[in-house]
């Protein structure tokens, strides 16, 4: 079983919908994978805003039990990969944990900005970027098994 970790900022929209579409993803392609998040900047145990919620559940992904974290060594150690939504979040883990660099990548092809504060469509629009990445790494972690 493969152990992926996704970091944001505040683990309170970015990382818990990639989180929740990963899991759902690798279950649906058989994939022996387990997905958390976490975040750089967390108020510990803050719920993923409503925003973020309904707009994973559009994909079939519940994240409303989803309690934030922080990101800490015994996270990372346990990774198998680490999935960041912008590449300063991956420059920051690399330099704070430069013994996990290696496991760090960027989720997507580009940055995947922070939709807090924002409106449900700007959210929507960032489960979609973030759906279409997982579904790319699901496929190729798919092809390592």
């Amino acid at each position: 079983m493969k152990n992926i970790l996704f970091v944001c900022t505040g683990n309170t929209c970015r990382s818990p919908m990639a989180e929740g579409l990963f899991n759902l993803e690798a279950e649906k392609a058989g994939l022996p994978a387990r997905a958390i998040s976490c975040g750089m900047a967390v108020y510990s145990g803050d719920p993923p805003t409503q925003q973020a919620v309904d707009a994973a559940k559009k994909y079939g992904a519940d994240i409303s039990g989803h309690r934030a974290i922080m990101v800490s060594d015994a996270l990372l150690g346990l990774s198998d990969r680490v999935f960041c939504m912008t590449g300063e979040h991956a420059q920051r883990l690399k330099a704070r944990f430069p013994e996990y660099a290696h496991k760090v990548f960027l989720l997507g092809m580009q940055d995947i900005d922070d939709p807090f504060g924002q409106g449900q469509d700007r959210y929507d629009e960032t489960a979609a970027q973030i759906y279409g990445a997982v579904k790319d790494r699901v496929a190729q972690m798919g092809g390592e098994v």
